[in-house]
């Protein structure tokens, strides 16, 4: 209860706080660790205001539909969002395709932009493009998790990996420009290739963060 009530605050501190004269975003993302520590540490590294880059707690649950809900409740709350990212994974989630169609069809209040930020298989393949270039498809048998695979290929560069590493975004940061070239070259690469396995577009929510205060 006690961590609720400070989460809250928190929120409403933020909420409050004086906003910077450029874009407020909001950030709901699939994982309640990793994802958000890695967001949290790029807004520190770039000095954006917390004020203007919201990363919330998903408090509907880790699906792809439930985070697209998430995100849309917690705009309601607020409707002066200009931007509103949902970060989530593919993997084997059946409610991926049905969380990318209520984004498409979905009008946030004041002309909100509602995006949707997904990594395939999971998150962990934009981890890996700080390292490695890769176009080779990540498929589990089965009903076992394709990110499970990418998790072990990522120990590789990472051996103490672990999901909620709240220094995530510390150790790969010097890397992060590589990063963005790989994904940007994958993304071509998919242009042609007849699948989406691997794919992330992470690079595309780093780079309007980067972009702000320009």
């Amino acid at each position: 209860m006690g961590k609720r009530k400070a989460r809250k605050a928190e929120s409403l501190h933020r909420r409050h706080a004086k906003r910077a004269p450029y874009a407020v975003v909001l950030i709901v993302c699939e994982g309640s660790k990793t994802e958000p520590n890695y967001f949290k540490g790029l807004k520190d590294s770039l000095r954006l205001s917390s004020a203007n880059i919201i990363i919330a707690d998903n408090t509907t649950g880790s699906d792809p539909l439930s985070v697209v809900n998430s995100a849309i409740k917690e705009f309601n709350k607020d409707p002066s969002y200009d931007r509103v990212y949902c970060v989530f994974d593919k993997d084997k989630h059946t409610t991926y395709a049905p969380a990318i169609d209520k984004i498409r069809s979905t009008r946030l209040k004041n002309n909100a932009e509602l995006h949707s930020i997904t990594s395939i298989p999971c998150f962990e393949i934009w981890l890996l493009l700080h390292y490695t270039y890769t176009t080779g498809s990540f498929c589990a048998a089965g009903n076992d998790s394709n990110c499970a695979l990418v998790l072990s290929k990522l120990k590789t560069y990472i051996p103490d990996y672990e999901k909620g590493n709240q220094q995530i975004f510390k150790i790969v940061e010097l890397k992060l420009p590589d990063a963005l070239s790989r994904a940007k070259r994958l993304e071509e690469f998919h242009k042609t290739s007849g699948t989406d396995n691997p794919s992330t577009k992470i690079h595309k929510l780093v780079e309007d963060l980067m972009k702000l205060k320009k």
